[in-house]
């Protein structure tokens, strides 16, 4: 009976000894898989063709943020 209670709690993952909640890490998994994107986009010419650079750049954060959720944490 409580773990049906439990179903909707958080992920939690222990760090170095403090609990960081998975939707933290998933944006800081998503903020490293942009900057990975970035770079590649630098080296093959991309960027000047971009055009709401900011608009592209925080969808790309969301999707990947989102993305590494539903790997890690979708059941």
């Amino acid at each position: 009976m409580i773990m049906v209670m439990l179903t909707g709690c958080d992920p939690q993952l222990n760090l170095a000894g403090a609990y960081i909640p998975g939707w933290l890490v998933c944006i800081g998994g998503g903020i490293f898989c942009f900057w990975i994107t970035h770079v590649l986009l630098l080296k093959i010419g991309l960027i000047p063709f971009i055009k709401p650079l900011a608009m592209v750049y925080a969808a790309l954060i969301a999707f990947y943020s989102c993305l590494l959720w539903l790997l890690f944490f979708a059941s």
